[in-house]
Formats: structure tokens, sequence, C-alpha cells
């Protein structure tokens, strides 16, 4: 269809967690959506894929079907001594594979009435007092009423429209064999493993995903360190698929413009902590469509919406970055900060619970009495799968 133009409500541009989010609510209020991705799924997509119970409670549905594993106890060090074992009850992280989690959300997204497409790129986006035109490498040009740029912290749409760069971090990974990895079935961060960051394993079942996390992009490590890593906690240099990927952050400071509304790391939405962006992808796509549904079917401007409702990611945001500056500066103290008996138990309640940082921070004294409700994905995979907290005894007793 070379030279066509198609008149939309909504464009947007990339069907990663952000994009599939704002998709979802926006073709279910029963607008005409448009979703562009320069690749065909299933498709790579380096992550670690850890998502919090916070992210699992803001999806519209269970992602039980691609969860490899639930996380109720995490184990964390600095620089691989100094073991704490931060233990829960009630789980706190799901495990998923990216390239199986972004396939799934994007089904659920085309079932609700999306429309999905692949482009090659995207040449040019001209916005004026009506709408806006997104024209394609291929030709085409879509005109909506909106824009969502949805497509990573090296966001094209972002660049299109004028916007500041954000910061990034840095993270490479891999993969490792469960078979030929010695016996940790424990959801492990090293603190200090690298400068401003940490070296993690997350359990995936058949496999355990192992990287390094910097929240500074001129992090000096590479595929060796990688394999460095998982043979100082795995016993074992045979990590397969070593790759990086930029994580945007600083979103603190955006501001979205009139008709075209950034989300996830476009906005610079992962906290720069852990690198965790998952959750803010989620929020932020379904806030923007709150947004502009407020707009097309009510007429009340998306653009002032849509600030205002981004103020409690900023300020989890800024919460994050404080937290992260005083730890990575202060890393032997930071590290007793955060594994002290009360920080412990105030941070597994409260990511149980599905909370922020920024509410933990604020409220850790009330902590014992967060509301731990059942989240829909973790107890249709246990159910499925068996895995059930007393068979994490004997990790826990290990």
């Amino acid at each position: 269809m070379t030279g066509s133009t198609d008149h939309l409500d909504v464009i947007v541009v990339g069907a990663g967690p952000a994009g599939c989010a704002a998709a979802y609510d926006l073709a279910d209020a029963g607008l005409s959506v448009r979703l562009l991705d320069r690749k065909s799924f299933p498709r790579p997509k380096p992550c670690a894929g850890a998502v919090t119970v916070k992210a699992l409670k803001r999806l519209r549905y269970s992602i039980a079907p691609v969860v490899r594993y639930v996380a109720r106890d995490l184990e964390v060090t600095l620089r691989g001594e100094r073991v704490r074992h931060f233990r829960s009850r009630h789980p706190v992280i799901a495990m998923t594979v990216r390239e199986e989690l972004d396939t799934f959300c994007l089904e659920a997204t085309r079932a609700r009435g999306a429309d999905f497409r692949i482009t090659r790129d995207i040449a040019e986006i001209i916005e004026d007092e009506s709408g806006v035109t997104l024209v394609t490498s291929e030709g085409d040009s879509l005109r909506a009423a909106f824009i969502v740029g949805a497509d990573g912290a090296n966001s094209r749409v972002r660049k299109l429209i004028g916007d500041a760069r954000v910061a990034r971090a840095w993270a490479l990974e891999g993969d490792v064999d469960a078979r030929s990895a010695k016996a940790l079935r424990v959801t492990r961060f090293d603190f200090a493993q690298v400068a401003n960051g940490y070296g993690w394993v997350f359990p995936k079942g058949d496999h355990l995903n192992v990287g390094l996390y910097a929240r500074s992009p001129e992090a000096a490590f590479g595929p060796a360190d990688v394999i460095g890593y998982a043979r100082q906690v795995l016993g074992t240099e045979d990590v397969g698929r070593i790759v990086g990927h930029p994580l945007g952050v600083g979103g603190e400071t955006y501001a979205p413009a009139r008709r075209v509304f950034l989300t996830g790391d476009a906005a610079g939405g992962a906290e720069p902590m852990l690198g965790e962006g998952i959750h803010n992808a989620i929020k932020s796509g379904q806030l923007a469509a709150e947004a502009i549904v407020g707009e097309v079917r009510g007429g009340v401007d998306a653009q002032t919406t849509y600030r205002r409702r981004l103020k409690a990611i900023r300020a989890d945001l800024r919460a994050c970055a404080m937290a992260s500056d005083w730890f990575y500066r202060r890393q032997p103290r930071g590290f007793r900060g955060l594994s002290n008996r009360v920080a412990r138990t105030s941070l597994m309640r409260g990511f149980a619970a599905g909370k922020t940082f920024h509410d933990i921070f604020w409220t850790f004294p009330l902590s014992p009495f967060y509301a731990i409700d059942p989240v829909e994905t973790l107890a249709q995979f246990e159910r499925e799968s068996g895995q059930v907290a007393s068979e994490l005894a004997i990790t826990r007793a290990g």
C-alpha cells in the first residue's frame, strides 16, 4: 500500500510493554489504533524479563502462560560476599523471557482490536493544530489525532519531534543452561560486581539469565565480564546469546508535547537503581491512553491530563534517582543500609504488595500493614506449575 494515507485515532510506535499497554486500552475504548514495530513477533528482545508485582497488577490480563518462575526470596551480596537473604511469604517477581512476554502481550492487544503493522522505519512526523501525520520509510502516510512513542531508549519518535535525549543506563546479559550450572535456584543480586551497578542471576526454568547492569552507559564491561561473572556464581563459562541493551532513565524531567506522547524507556521511564522499567512502561502507556480517550471522547485536553497523571511516575523516579546516587556512591555503607533487617522486611513486604519505591520510602513504618492482594498471574502459574512456597523451603535451607 505504498503511497497510501490512512486515517486513525491513534498511532502507537513500538509494540513492547508500553506500546501494547497503550494500544490495548485505546482499542478497548473503541478508538482506531495502528500499532507499528520494526520487527515481526516473536522477536529477540534483550531484557532480563523480571516482572514485578506492581507491574503484574497493572496488566489487564494474566500472563501466567509465559511465566517461567516465581521468586519469593532474593539473595543479595556485596561483591559476592556479605550474603543477605531477603525472604517473603508472598511472591515478589515473576520471571519471563521477553521474547515470549512481548509476543503474548501483542496477541492480547490485537485480540482487543488494535491493528498491528511492520514498518522498516519512520521518516517524518508532522504535527499541526488538528492532528499529526507520520510518514514511514516505505512512503505511507498515517494521519491521527495522536501518536504514542513507545519505541525504547533509542526512540526514533523522540528524535523526530526534537525532544531532548534521555539519559541511559546499560545492561549486558546472557543465558546459561540450567543443566550446566551449579545448583543456584534463587534470584540473586551482587552489588558492586561492576562500578555503579550489580550482577544478577534470574532463574527461568530450563535456563538461568545472568548479566551485569550499570546506571551509566560508560561502564567498562563486556562479554568477557559476563562470562567471568557466570563462572564465579554458576561455575560455568558456557554463556549463550550475550547481548547488550540501553535503558532510558531520567524521566523525572519528561514533559509531553501536544499530540505526541512518549512512554516507557522512550520517556526515560526505567528507574536507575536496578534498571527496572516494565512497570513504568505499562503504567505510562495506560496513562497516555487514558488522556487521549479523555480528549477524543470528552474534549478534555490530553496533554494537560497526561502531564498531571505522570506526576506519580516522576515522583517515584526522583526517589529512585536519589536513592541510587546515595547507594552507589557509598557502596559498603549503602549495602548495610539496604540489607538491615528493617529495610529487608519493608522492601519485601512492599514489593509483594505492589508498592513503588517512593511509596515504600515514605510509608515503611506501615509496611507490616501493607495489604497483599492475590494476583491472578501468580496464582494461576503456581496452580498450574505446582510451584508453591513449601518447595522453596529446600532452597532456603540450602
